[in-house]
Formats: C-alpha cells, structure tokens, sequence
C-alpha cells in the first residue's frame, strides 16, 4: 500500500506534469499568460495540494497499520519463545529430579 501510494504520487508529478509548466509556456512568453490564467481556473494548486494530503494520509495510515501487525507478529513470536523456554526449563527440572528417566524410559 505503501510503495502503490508512493508510486501513484511519482507518476503523478512525473509524468502528468502537474507542477510544471509546459514547453510551449517555456519557450513563447506569449503562452505563459495562457498556462497561469488555465492553472488558476483549473484549480490545479489547490488540487494538487489536496491530493497530496490524501495521498499522505493514505501512507501514514499504512504505516500505522504495518506497525501493528509487526507488533502483533512479534508479540506471538515472544510467547511462542517463551512458551519453548519454559517447556525446556520443566524438562531440565524432570531431567534433575530424576522423574526424566521414569516418564521417559531413558
């Protein structure tokens, strides 16, 4: 979600040019009157700002989002290891005790 949110962003300014102004504007100053009075009616700034706030409120809900399922990952993977300790610990005190041998047969 993340790399989709940053890639639409890229492609975004890349290659649909929002932020820039055109070639034609660039090299006829005649033009570059036209292209400012089209941004200002198309709203281009202002939608371009809220799309961008979209798209960051999108990334940092999927990284909230990533950052909790790590933690919930890695909070199994502590009882799972906890867990496997203890089993180790109870036969280390059979294996002491003497019980070890008996229930096992070793």
């Amino acid at each position: 979600v993340v790399a989709r949110n940053n890639s639409l962003f890229i492609e975004m300014v890349g290659k649909m040019g929002i932020k820039d102004r055109s070639d034609t504007a660039w090299h006829l100053s005649q033009y570059e009157g036209l292209h400012e009075g089209m941004r200002k009616e198309f709203d281009l700034d202002e939608r371009f700002r809220h799309i961008e706030f979209k798209l960051n409120l999108i990334q940092q809900n999927a990284k909230f989002f990533l950052e909790v399922m790590h933690a919930q990952k890695s909070n199994t993977l502590e009882w799972v290891i906890i867990v496997l300790i203890s089993f180790e610990c109870v036969l280390m005190v059979m294996d002491m005790s003497g019980w070890g041998s008996k229930l096992l047969g070793i």
